[in-house]
């Protein structure tokens, strides 16, 4: 299990003793996978923060699986039947919003029944966790937080991972530490202090048998990951887990993103631009948040539905039509713009006449792809490529983070398309309607996205030379392309767009109840089947799973 940590080094902004390296199957994967530096700072939890963010804890629970695996535990080992493990959720802290009690009910629930129709194989649950440790200059651990599970007479141990929806498939270097620990770990319990190491106890027992199970909470139904010997086991961890291990400890460059909010780093990473005021807020002492554009919108519409969203709670329906034949006509025309020397898209680039070219999640009807064709091919005359001569570099969907200090967010924008002309950066955003064109239309007001563009740029948060940034709006109709631009270095550009940021993240910036706001929007609200207050919302019900 040894390896080799001297490709990282310990930045100035960490203190602490970094000779114990901890790895778990989520150390490095989802979201830290996308930050190196953040993985290998996590796999080291004797760090911590030469200058700690000093910031109120918010008031309702943000770990969506947390309540559940309690609830899980109480039902496994304190003898405790679901309706009373239910009961402990009600008065736990930091509180649930009534949605997430609601999902936590059904996720307990459909587990549960998922474990008692195990019939003759049904294993016991272990409630200690199961380490590996070794000693090579560095303390190292391995470990998974998954539910743990073996046979009667210790011959099988089974990790159970949770899943928020429906079960899928995890990394393999993921399910390799998992086999691993389960055929060399000893029993242990959790850690008093996350930076001390496990203190395992009892003989060490090796299964032989090892089996690695992912389970979707939406519907209960299992999906196995790894079913083999011990032996196999060992063989699946060198050929898919020590690379990835080693990986996740080397690090690397950082790359700000979602997991920001919660890296020990983010108060000294160098990365991530600070800048006060890019949501038209005053400074206050508040909970660290990460928001996006549509975070906002989708408070605007409904609080409740803006934080059961972030707790990536299982969505019915989230796109219709016109939203998946825009994801499609987007798709296209970013695999165009990701084309090497950055050709200018041309007709012959577009889909045959008569073909439907939509695929995937993103599949319309025969005709809404010839609608989508006839957008596509309003595009050429509005590519971004016809004169690329000035262009220096090229970043479809790109990722930008900005930590805006007076707000105390994490600001998160993805714009369709950001180029850099001649030193200063071009935010390009496309849009697709079959609206008619509306006189006296402010952008900025109808695309909120665009007033984030214009206060980045502005405050020169993205790099480059500012004074010749501008935003790009192309919005493409079936009947031609409407294309504009905005100066952010416009007085009056800049107002406007710190006016509507304002009114969207000053209320999502107080909130803290995250209050459902019922009407007839429940109807279509992709995460209504676990708010209550959704089937008490005028014109009708809430739809069920399919109908929306």
């Amino acid at each position: 299990m040894g390896h080799d940590t001297t490709a990282w080094h310990k930045p100035h902004w960490l203190t602490g003793n970094d000779g114990l390296v901890r790895v778990g199957p989520g150390t490095g994967g989802s979201e830290e996978h996308t930050c190196p530096s953040h993985a290998a700072a996590k796999a080291r939890p004797g760090l911590w923060p030469t200058r700690p963010l000093r910031l109120p804890k918010p008031e309702l629970e943000t770990f969506t699986l947390g309540p559940v695996m309690d609830a899980v535990d109480r039902v496994e080992f304190d003898g405790e039947t679901p309706d009373q493990a239910l009961v402990g959720l009600r008065s736990r802290t930091p509180a649930l919003h009534p949605g997430h009690l609601t999902y936590a009910e059904h996720a307990l629930r459909t587990y549960i029944e998922a474990c008692t129709g195990d019939g003759e194989q049904r294993l016991q649950p272990v409630r200690p966790y199961w380490v590996a440790q070794r000693e090579n200059g560095k303390f190292w651990e391995m470990y998974a937080w998954w539910r743990r599970y073996e046979s009667a007479d210790g011959r099988l141990r089974e990790y159970r991972r949770l899943r928020h929806g429906e079960a899928k498939d995890s990394e393999p270097g993921e399910i390799a530490i998992a086999v691993y620990v389960a055929v060399h770990g000893r029993q242990a319990a959790w850690p008093r202090k996350w930076a001390r190491a496990f203190q395992p106890y009892g003989p060490a027992a090796r299964p032989e048998r090892v089996r690695v199970v992912e389970v979707g909470l939406a519907d209960g139904r299992p999906r196995v990951q790894f079913d083999g010997t011990a032996e196999e086991a060992e063989a699946y961890y060198a050929e898919h887990g020590h690379a990835h291990v080693a990986r996740v400890v080397a690090g690397g460059r950082p790359v700000p993103g979602s997991s920001c909010v919660d890296c020990k780093q983010f108060t000294g990473c160098e990365a991530v631009p600070r800048r006060p005021g890019v949501l038209g807020l005053p400074a206050r002492v508040a909970p660290l948040r990460k928001v996006s554009v549509s975070d906002l919108r989708y408070h605007a519409a409904c609080p409740a539905q803006g934080f059961l969203r972030s707790l990536h709670l299982p969505k019915s329906d989230e796109y219709g039509s016109a939203a998946r034949l825009g994801q499609a006509v987007h798709g296209w025309i970013e695999k165009l713009h990701r084309r090497p020397g950055w050709p200018p898209c041309a007709v012959g680039d577009m889909p045959p006449a008569g073909e439907n070219w939509t695929e995937g999640r993103w599949r319309v009807s025969d005709e809404d792809a010839a609608t989508g064709r006839d957008m596509l091919l309003h595009h050429v005359d509005a590519c971004p490529f016809q004169d690329a001569a000035l262009i220096q570099r090229v970043e479809p969907e790109a990722l930008r983070v900005v930590h805006d200090t007076a707000a105390q967010a994490v600001v998160i924008a993805k714009p369709d398309l950001l180029y850099q002309e001649d030193g200063s950066w071009v935010w390009r955003e496309l849009k697709t309607t079959r609206k008619r064109r509306r006189h006296h239309e402010d952008l900025l007001d109808t695309y909120p996205q665009l007033a984030l563009a214009v206060a980045l740029l502005a405050q020169g948060a993205l790099g480059g030379d500012p004074d010749g940034s501008r935003v790009e709006v192309e919005i493409l109709r079936p009947d031609g392309s409407d294309p504009h631009v905005i100066d952010p270095t416009d007085p009056g550009q800049k107002r406007k767009a710190l006016s509507v940021l304002r009114r969207y993240a000053g209320p999502w910036r107080e909130d803290e109840t995250w209050d459902a706001r019922p009407g007839p929007h429940c109807r279509f609200c992709p995460v209504s089947r676990w708010c209550p207050s959704a089937a008490a919302a005028p014109d009708g019900a809430v739809a069920r799973e399919g109908e929306a």
